[in-house]
């Protein structure tokens, strides 16, 4: 699916995904992906969604977020629960979806300039 955004600030937006691949500002990724509205880390070591445990942001625990939203691929997904009680800890929402929820609310915070972060896990 494609969205066509109007692009105000610079933001780093969601402008068109799939079941493999994202585009974030027209540009497309096919591998496991953060995004915030302005910063986007592209390699991020976690391959798949079984991975995923409370260690997987130490690279990112720098980053100022308040919302986080998880894509888990295709199906929704729920992590384990130590990394809720680890994120909440630090006062940061989190909300899990398929990929293609998490694009779309992601667009929808980040143009209310929000401290959003949104990590896309595809299906492997």
């Amino acid at each position: 699916m494609k969205f066509h955004l109007q692009q105000l600030d610079n933001k780093n937006l969601v402008t068109g995904y799939d079941l493999n691949w994202v585009e974030i500002n027209h540009i497309r990724y096919t591998k496991n992906i953060i995004v915030m509205p302005d910063y986007l880390f592209q390699d991020w070591s976690l391959t798949q969604f079984d991975q995923f445990n409370e260690n997987s942001f130490n690279e990112l625990s720098h980053l100022d977020i308040e919302i986080f939203i998880l894509g888990t691929g295709n199906k929704q997904k729920y992590p384990n629960n130590s990394i809720l009680t680890n994120l909440v800890k630090k006062n940061i929402f989190i909300e899990y979806m398929t990929n293609q929820s998490a694009c779309r609310t992601y667009n929808i915070i980040a143009n209310e300039d929000r401290k959003v972060l949104l990590a896309i896990i595809f299906d492997t």
